[in-house]
Order: C-alpha cells, then sequence, then structure tokens
C-alpha cells in the first residue's frame, strides 16, 4: 500500500516540530556545524515535506521545520548565522546558555499581504529565538513572510492557497498566553480539517 495514501489512517497534515539537530544546508559549500546531525530524521523530513506539497496537504513547521521546508524546496542555509552573517543580530538564546524558552530576543515584522499577518493579526511579533542556523536563498516556490531586524528570513509561506507556514521561533511556547499565536494553530488545525473533508469525498 501507499504509505502516504490517506486511507492508511495518516494524518492528513504535516507539522514538522522544533529539533536541536542541525539541518542539511541544501548546497555543497563549506559548513560550520555547531551541532550534530541525525541523517534518518533528515531523510525523513525533507520526504514528509515534498510528499505534503505534492499533496497539498497543510503544513506547519516551526524552528528547524522551516529550515526543513525550505531546503526540501531547493532554498539553502547559513549552516551557522554568526560564522556566517557578520552583520546579524544575535538569534542563540538557546535554554542550554541560561535562557528561558519564554525570553522575547527579538522583534519580527510580519509582511502584508501575507496569511501569517492576515491570521495573526498584527505587523510586529516579539518572538523567542533559539537557532543557529537560518534560511539564507529562498526556495522558489515560497514567499517571506516576516523578517528579523537584521534582514533574515524568520518566516515563510506558499505562494498560493496551500496552507504551508514555516516559522522560525517558538509559538508554542506562547499558544496559552499570547493571543496573536494561538490563531495560527487554529488555523492549522481548520485547515486539515477541510483537507480531511475532502480527502474523504
Amino acid at each position: 500500500p501507499d504509505p502516504g495514501a490517506d486511507d492508511q489512517g495518516l494524518a492528513v497534515a504535516v507539522d514538522l516540530p522544533e529539533g536541536q539537530r542541525d539541518v542539511p544546508i541544501g548546497a555543497a559549500v563549506p559548513e560550520h556545524r555547531r551541532a550534530g546531525r541525525d541523517p534518518a530524521r533528515d531523510r525523513v523530513e525533507l520526504t514528509l515535506t515534498r510528499w505534503a506539497m505534492e499533496d497539498r496537504k497543510p503544513l506547519l513547521g516551526l524552528c528547524r521545520g522551516i529550515q526543513v521546508i525550505n531546503v526540501a524546496l531547493g532554498g539553502t542555509l547559513y549552516q551557522d548565522i554568526a560564522a556566517q552573517m557578520p552583520e546579524a543580530i544575535k538569534h542563540d538564546y538557546f535554554p542550554t546558555a541560561g535562557f528561558d524558552r519564554t525570553h522575547l530576543a527579538h522583534e519580527v515584522a510580519l509582511s502584508h499581504g501575507t496569511r501569517l499577518r492576515s491570521v495573526m493579526e498584527c505587523p510586529k511579533l516579539l518572538v523567542n529565538s533559539m537557532h543557529h542556523q537560518g534560511i539564507k536563498a529562498l526556495a522558489p516556490e515560497l514567499v517571506p513572510a516576516a523578517t528579523a531586524p537584521d534582514g533574515l528570513i524568520e518566516a515563510v509561506e506558499s505562494g498560493s492557497e496551500h496552507f504551508m507556514v514555516g516559522v522560525q521561533w517558538h509559538p508554542e511556547v506562547f499558544e496559552m498566553t499570547d493571543p496573536h499565536t494561538r490563531p495560527l494553530f487554529n488555523e492549522f488545525v481548520a485547515a486539515a480539517r477541510s483537507y480531511g473533508g475532502t480527502a474523504g469525498r
């Protein structure tokens, strides 16, 4: 049987969660690796992302997830922002360095006319930041949905009606406390229900 078929009882939506492993950068260039790799996880998540795109399944990527989406669709990453982007602000506020996951590290500007800005209903947002990789070249099928003060892309989405959103921060930390964050998850759930209803016909 097709392992991606909806009648196999698998999810009709894909959530790419956070992770403490580096993502393949998407190009054969020198690396500045600060974390280990998990090749098996890389293969699974890159495949799931391409599968979701082909089937237009709702897709939500958080932190590592946005990087997986970008690489899966042909984009590239800064393997280490501090080493490769000298003008960058600090992005690596890791709990292992003593920072709380709720630490609001910097502001992001939500791009006008994007799904993300419409859903979150605000032009700017303070976010946490726990990453040392970031988007370098944006994949052709994606549009930037938010940027940090240093110009680093902090959120992406599809350029179509397909629900595919990736954010570089960790909105799950603020789902219960921030009125602008919960609608993102509500929208994802609604998209999954809509897709499931369509697929079941």
